[in-house]
């Protein structure tokens, strides 16, 4: 049951926010705002995770270098725990 709760309550919090980032220990949301480019190191093999709520059209752009100018990544979907290939630098939401 603990864990069903968890799922629900996991499953409102993206509903409520167009989307949710999660990148080397730090959380970013928007709620149905886009994000500028924003400086964000992950090594590479480190894990991040990227909710889209529902009826959100929110795209989710990573890029190697810290002023996102070389893209090495996008979605439009969820990426659950998803482990990256090469570091990243920083990235930016759009299209909310």
């Amino acid at each position: 049951m603990k864990a069903f709760t968890t799922l629900v309550v996991a499953s409102l919090a993206a509903a409520a926010n167009a989307w949710i980032f999660t990148a080397c220990g730090q959380q970013f949301d928007g709620g149905d705002n886009n994000r500028g480019c924003t400086a964000k190191s992950c090594p590479a093999g480190s894990t991040i995770d990227y909710q889209v709520g529902l009826f959100s059209s929110c795209t989710l752009r990573v890029f190697s270098d810290g002023s996102c100018q070389n893209q090495v990544g996008i979605s439009s979907n969820d990426w659950d725990n998803h482990v990256l290939g090469q570091s990243i630098g920083s990235f930016s939401v759009q299209d909310c």
